[in-house]
């Protein structure tokens, strides 16, 4: 829901050219944590009971997912991305079975398990799965199954895949609010611990900065710990409705100002020295994670928060960023235990390591091995996934931008790159990988060609016309943004979305001197 100063500013600003240098520095300046509603998250709290047993203790929640089951049965992001709305419909049918009641909910319920009968078999055509969905989905399978609901048995082959993850993690690590399973210990079902999470809870009361699995966790001890009520209350205001992730303030922070660094201005004109001295501060020894409440450091953000303090003029120790890197095979990981690298974690520690001075270990080593494995990793020698966003345009707009700041002799390798770049654009100027465009995707498509046309000249038309979809889509305070991040479930931070938009519109304005 858009607020009425937000209303009235979108109103002003569709009657005058946008200053978008202006919206970028508001945006930075007025960031408020907004997410959209999760069905998975709201699913959680929804089985959540009273601690009388007389009925769910938020009984609005049920009427939520009755409004907000999709044509098909499912329930999950607006776009059709399986693993998303499996492990949506699963929770939601769970929680539906488990508190609600009548023949709205049974009719619910029978839609989703049609769903799921019918859907469950084209997981492998998602190029990546969700956060945990090795160790969720199949506990939430044989959850289902122990309340008679009419689900598949078989995991597709995700039982296997949860043996072998539980295997990389120590058993005596499980519970630990330092590694990234706690913000996934639903997985656990009956056999949690609940002793163990107490003392996992964070400083804001939650379980790894996760709605769901602290509502997991209230559920086992009969909602009778004051600090996580609390939390999912606080949780609840902040939106008028559930998130995925909250707080998660340092990585809206830190990747809005990554997205505006993509624009060709300098980073310290989006922000003041304020910003920058408390980035400096909550880098630590160990690294920096997506909140100051979230007590696990992440690569990834690790990388990025370096790389913006370089920029902006403050010295970081290499050391910190060194910790995430595999000394063996120089890659880095996003955080301890993962199965599968990221992408874009590398590519952002790559672009930290450029601007790090040569105190860095084995520096022009590490660069050259990091250059080679990226080049490896594109599909189809033509784009890149990522497996913390479902779309290509993401992570191709990243590497290739990252990889061209190393000079102009690595334009000539990514020919492919720009063919496809160049021919999926869809007639009305925007891109989208999936059944429709977005102006998400729009945004980095536009970006990675006009970094590369600045070594390379790329049809001016399509560049007018990618300019010209933004400028006439974009809206301060738009709420509008499929959810096309990978967590739990897909998500998408708004202010995120809007900073990697006005960073496609300053550059293009700034490459070829005009409006859009």
């Amino acid at each position: 829901m858009i607020k009425v100063e937000e209303q009235t500013r979108i109103t002003f600003s569709r009657n005058r050219p946008l200053n978008y240098r202006e919206e970028a520095k508001e945006l930075i300046r007025c960031l408020n944590q907004r997410m959209g509603p999760s069905s998975y998250d709201i699913a959680w709290l929804a089985r959540l009971q009273r601690p009388d047993h007389q009925g769910p203790h938020w009984p609005h929640l049920i009427d939520w997912l009755l409004a907000n089951q999709h044509p098909d049965g499912s329930w999950g992001g607006m776009i059709l991305y399986y693993h998303d709305r499996v492990i949506c419909t699963l929770a939601a049918a769970i929680a539906l079975r488990h508190s609600g009641e009548g023949i709205a909910v049974e009719k619910a319920i029978k839609r989703a398990e049609y769903y799921l009968w019918h859907h469950l078999h084209l997981l492998h055509r998602d190029p990546f799965e969700l956060v945990g969905f090795e160790l969720l989905f199949p506990s939430l399978l044989a959850d289902a199954q122990t309340i008679d609901l009419d689900v598949p048995r078989h995991t597709c082959g995700y039982g296997k895949i949860q043996a072998e993850k539980l295997r990389l993690i120590p058993s005596s690590m499980l519970y630990s609010p330092r590694i990234s399973t706690v913000h996934s210990l639903e997985f656990l079902g009956r056999r949690g611990n609940v002793s163990q999470m107490k003392h996992a809870l964070a400083s804001n009361g939650s379980l790894g900065n996760s709605p769901a699995a602290t509502a997991y966790y209230l559920s086992l001890c009969n909602s009778s710990d004051s600090r996580a009520l609390s939390y999912l209350e606080a949780t609840q205001a902040h939106m008028e409705h559930i998130i995925y992730l909250y707080p998660f303030r340092t990585f809206e922070l830190t990747w809005a100002l990554n997205n505006l660094a993509f624009s060709g201005l300098p980073i310290t004109e989006f922000a003041g020295p304020d910003v920058w001295q408390q980035l400096q501060a909550e880098l630590t020894p160990q690294g920096i994670g997506l909140d100051e409440t979230f007590g696990i450091p992440d690569g990834d953000i690790t990388s990025v928060t370096t790389r913006l303090l370089l920029l902006a003029g403050y010295d970081v120790d290499p050391a910190i960023l060194a910790r995430f890197e595999n000394k063996e095979k120089h890659v880095f990981r996003t955080y301890e235990y993962e199965r599968n690298i990221s992408v874009g974690t590398n590519m952002h520690a790559l672009e930290a390591i450029e601007l790090l001075p040569n105190s860095y270990p084995n520096r022009y080593e590490v660069i050259e091995e990091v250059i080679v494995k990226l080049l490896d990793n594109r599909i189809f020698n033509t784009y890149w996934i990522d497996k913390w966003h479902i779309s290509p345009y993401y992570a191709t707009s990243h590497v290739l931008a990252g990889l061209l700041r190393n000079g102009g002799y690595l334009a000539h390798t990514c020919q492919y790159t720009i063919d496809w770049l160049t021919h999926t654009q869809r007639p009305d100027g925007s891109w989208g990988f999936y059944e429709t465009g977005t102006a998400e995707e729009t945004a980095y498509a536009l970006t990675a060609l006009l970094h590369f046309h600045q070594y390379e000249p790329v049809d001016t038309d399509i560049l007018h016309r990618g300019a010209a979809y933004l400028a006439r889509t974009y809206r301060p305070g738009d709420t509008s943004y499929p959810e096309l991040w990978i967590g739990k479930c897909l998500y998408t931070s708004y202010d995120v979305v809007r900073a990697a938009i006005l960073a496609a519109l300053i550059l293009y304005e700034e490459t070829l001197g005009c409006p859009p």
